[in-house]
This record gives structure tokens, C-alpha cells and sequence, in this order.
């Protein structure tokens, strides 16, 4: 039997192009597998520094990639130039911010209390607890995010960092960067004397391939950047294994962001233009889009949406991602606007491949909740204006589900002190006089929020996502010889370490 193929695609034309990719069978997907496995005791047992090297080893190669990445990128997404240059450095940035993690041995949380014959309420024994990798990861990459979040993202360089062996699946909406990027890694690894079997790259059109990787029992854990319905499927694929695994699936949002009446006096129009770049930069393809702007009733916010009408006019985004992505979109626009209670704004439409109108939204509160597609997350050029009694915000955060982040725009006179509370209850991010769209790579970074946003409580940017692929292991009145090197008396890695408390 012939194996079946398939091409990349390019969003502006709608056409396919360049060399065709072959279809992966369940044997490949299982093999691939198999190999990260019998990798997996020595990739965990490298060094801090022997995995900083690594880190930073993959970064070189990327970085010496990078023109061909770029070129190859724009082809396959129709992200503009600055966008991938930007992105790329990030994705090499952090790389090197997890080798400095890596390398200083913090990510081990070394533990060690002594025996205490006086501990009350019963003596101590020797205890030592460190964390360690988990295993054989299964990442899927990301469409919108070619770079930070696809087969080198943040996803897969924390579990490299953990120590953890990948299975990556790439993204069919740009197949041949992954292939390049993939190349990359693996001449990182070569380089440092590790195997390429320990990052593996699944290719493939196949539905099944996310039950292949999920499923397998050699996969113990799962990241995923995406729409909510795979997030699902995977969550519930992994929790109905013989041995469930945790799945961290960072699933989108609405974001919402609510305007005071203060903040909105005489910044209206400067407040309006940020608003819409940030709901269309990247053609609204951003897990952080803001989706709703819950706007006082009253004449600021009257001004401030009349500023929006204008401003949004003008606006024209670039083709989105893949076909799925278009059609959905175009779906979810169109039935909308067949509501009589909404009122539409429309940008400049794109023609040809997979290209869409901008549109805009606006509902009074006592609306909003009669149509439940209006809110729920539109992964393209839209977001919801909620018109609501500045008295009623509060009510309105009291309605919305898990997000990753909500904004708030307010004056240091206005008590928000309460909505503040709330918004925290919903949100792994909340912010203040600021929109969402930007997503800092720092150690204080919480890039996850409540469920539907995402499966746990994790982060999947910054520094602590390393700690997804890593489990404590404590070790009691063991000799010294058998204790992994970071609970060892002597200190070879040269960690700092909790000691007696």
C-alpha cells in the first residue's frame, strides 16, 4: 500500500506548494517512540551543565538557520517578516534562559533534612528529595506560533531542559519549517554527542496521529498549544489510558478587558486604536486576543466605541493560517451577524486564499448571554464590545469562565479593588492599564488560567513550565553512593540546597 502525502500550503493564495511530505503510519508514530525511550536514562542523566550546553548548542544552530527560517516561515504562514525575526529571537532567548536555569541545578528544588532523633512528633530519618525528568514527552505544535511555540517552542524547550526525550508532532499548516527547525535541534543534540532519537518529529494530515502519541504508554506527559477541542480530546484520550499522564494544554481564551469610565475621559480614541491592534495583531490569531471589551454605558464609553467604528475601518489584516482556521472563522462571523441585537463593524476585507473581513461586534449586558457563540473564543480579526453599567462590571466578570488573562483600564481614584479579586479567580494573568497580546519570557511569567483557558494550573511560558516535566522524588536513609548527585553529601553539581529548613 502506497503511503499517502501532502504539502505545505500558502494562506495567500490557497494553493499548494513544494516537495510533497509523507503521511506517518501508527508504526512510525510507535517507532519514533520507541527510540526516545531507549534515550531517556542517559538524556536525564546529563549534568546542569552538560544540559546547558545542549541548550545553547541548539540555540547556535537555529541562529545559523535563521534567514532559510524566516524565508521558509513567511512562505508557509504569511506572517510578515518583522513578526518571525522577532519570534525567532525569542525562541533562541529562551533556550538560553533555560540553560542558566539548568545550569545553576535550581530546577532540582534539592531538599535535604537530616536525621533528628528529637523531631517532634517522632524522630527524623534521613530524608532527601530532588526533582527528576518525567520521560518520554508528547508535544504538538502549534499553528499560529511557527517558531515559540511549534517544534522547538516553549513547550519542547522546557522538557528538554527537564531532561525529557520529545516526540513532537509537527504542524501541517507549516511542515517545512518544522522539518527545518527539527533539523536544528537535532544537529544541536549530535553535536553534544546526543542521539537524534531523542527528538522525534511526526509528520502528517492523520486525526488518528493525536491518539497514536497520547496513547502510547511509553508518552508520560502531554503539551499542546491550541483550539479547545483538541485540548479536549487529548485530556480525555490520556485520562482513559491504563495509566493516565497529565495533559498541559494551554487552550485560548477571551481575554476579556474592561474599561472604566475615568480611564476612557480624554484618552478614548488612543485607548480605541490600542485596543483593535492588539484584537488583530497577527489576524487575531493570538491565544491572547482580546475578545471582549466590556465598555461603560455613558457618554466616555459612547466615545470610545464611536472611536473604534472609525479606527477599525481602516484596518486590514493578512491572510489566516490554513483553510480550518478561515472557514471557521467565516462560519462564526456570519452567523453572528444575522443577530438583530448586535450592532457590526467591518474592516477592509482580504481577498483571495485564506484570507477574511475584520469585524467588530457591540451588545448591551442584557444581551450578551443570549447568543452563546458571541462568547466563545473566534481565533481570527474579531472581538465583542459588552456595553454595561460601570456599577455591573463586576456582575459581568461574575459570567465568564477560565481565561488566561483579563485587563482592566482603570484610574488610581476608582475603587476596583473587588473586581480586581474576581478577575484573579478567573485569570492566570491579570492586568493593569495594559493589553494582553504581549507574553513575556521571564522567571514571574504565568501563561495559563482556570479550565476551559487551560488543563491545569501550570504556566507554559517562563521559566517554572520546566517543572510540568519533572516530578519530586524523596529518597530516605539512603547511603550516600546510591543518592542521585544533587542529594549527595559531597555536592558535585555545586547546587544550592534547602537544608534542615
Amino acid at each position: 500500500m502506497t503511503a499517502s502525502t501532502f504539502q505545505a500550503v500558502d494562506p495567500t493564495t490557497g494553493s499548494a506548494f513544494g516537495d510533497p511530505i509523507t503521511e506517518m503510519s501508527a508504526s512510525d508514530v510507535s517507532g519514533l517512540i520507541s527510540k526516545a525511550v531507549a534515550t531517556k536514562s542517559s538524556f536525564a542523566a546529563t549534568s546542569p551543565k552538560e544540559r546547558a550546553v545542549i541548550l545553547r548548542a541548539i540555540g547556535r544552530e537555529i541562529e545559523a538557520r535563521r534567514e532559510k527560517l524566516i524565508e521558509v516561515g513567511m512562505l508557509e504562514t504569511a506572517l510578515p517578516n518583522g513578526r518571525l525575526t522577532g519570534e525567532l529571537s525569542r525562541t533562541v532567548f529562551q533556550l538560553e534562559q533555560f540553560a542558566k536555569l539548568v545550569e545553576s541545578g535550581a530546577h532540582y528544588q534539592a531538599i535535604i533534612d537530616r536525621p533528628d532523633a528529637n523531631w517532634v512528633p517522632a524522630p527524623r530519618p534521613d530524608i532527601r528529595k530532588a526533582n527528576q525528568a518525567l520521560g518520554v514527552v508528547g508535544i504538538f505544535a502549534a499553528s499560529n506560533f511557527p517558531f515559540a511555540f511549534s517544534v522547538i517552542g516553549g513547550d519542547s524547550a522546557s522538557a528538554l531542559a527537564a531532561g525529557c526525550p520529545i516526540v513532537v508532532k509537527a504542524h501541517p499548516s507549516h511542515p517545512n519549517t518544522c522539518r527545518l527547525m527539527h533539523e536544528a535541534v537535532v544537529a544541536g543534540l549530535k553535536e553534544c554527542g546526543i542521539s537524534a532519537d531523542a527528538f522525534g518529529l511526526v509528520e502528517g494530515l492523520n486525526p488518528e496521529i493525536t491518539h497514536w502519541i497520547a496513547g502510547h504508554p511509553d508518552i508520560t506527559a502531554i503539551g499542546f498549544t491550541g483550539s479547545g477541542k483538541v485540548g479536549k480530546i487529548l485530556m480525555d484520550i490520556s485520562a482513559k489510558r491504563e495509566v493516565p499522564i497529565p495533559v498541559y494544554a494551554e487552550m485560548g481564551s477571551l481575554n476579556p478587558v474592561f474599561f472604566s469610565p475615568n480611564s476612557l475621559a480624554g484618552k478614548a480614541a488612543d485607548l480605541a486604536k490600542a485596543a483593535m491592534d492588539s484584537a488583530t495583531l497577527g489576524s487575531g490569531q493570538f491565544c491572547t486576543k482580546p475578545g471582549i471589551l466590556i465598555v461603560p454605558t455613558g457618554s466616555e464609553g459612547d466615545a470610545f466605541i464611536t472611536e473604534i467604528e472609525t479606527y477599525f475601518a481602516t484596518i486590514a489584516v493578512a491572510p489566516l493560517l490554513n483553510k480550518g482556521i478561515a472557514d471557521r472563522f467565516t462560519s462564526a462571523i456570519s452567523d453572528l451577524a444575522k443577530s438583530s441585537s448586535l450592532k457590526i463593524f467591518a474592516g477592509k476585507p482580504t481577498d483571495g486564499g485564506f484570507g477574511v473581513t475584520p469585524t467588530v461586534f457591540v451588545v448591551d449586558w442584557a444581551d450578551a448571554f443570549k447568543n452563546s457563540v458571541l462568547l466563545e473564543e473566534h481565533f481570527g480579526p474579531t472581538t465583542v464590545i459588552i456595553r454595561a453599567d460601570f456599577a455591573k462590571f463586576l456582575d459581568v466578570a461574575g459570567k465568564l469562565e477560565g481565561q488566561l488573562t483579563a485587563s482592566l483600564h482603570v484610574t488610581t481614584e476608582e475603587d476596583v479593588s473587588k473586581l480586581v479579586e474576581a478577575l484573579s479567580q478567573l485569570a492566570g494573568r491579570v492586568i493593569m492599564n495594559g493589553f494582553p497580546t504581549a507574553v513575556a519570557v521571564t522567571a514571574a511569567m504565568q501563561h495559563g488560567g482556570q479550565f476551559p483557558a487551560s488543563s491545569s494550573h501550570t504556566t507554559s511560558v517562563g521559566l517554572d513550565s520546566i517543572y510540568r516535566f519533572m516530578r519530586p522524588v524523596a529518597y530516605q536513609n539512603f547511603i550516600d553512593a546510591l543518592l542521585p548527585p544533587a542529594l549527595q553529601e559531597a555536592n558535585p553539581f555545586g547546587l544550592s540546597r534547602v537544608i534542615n529548613g
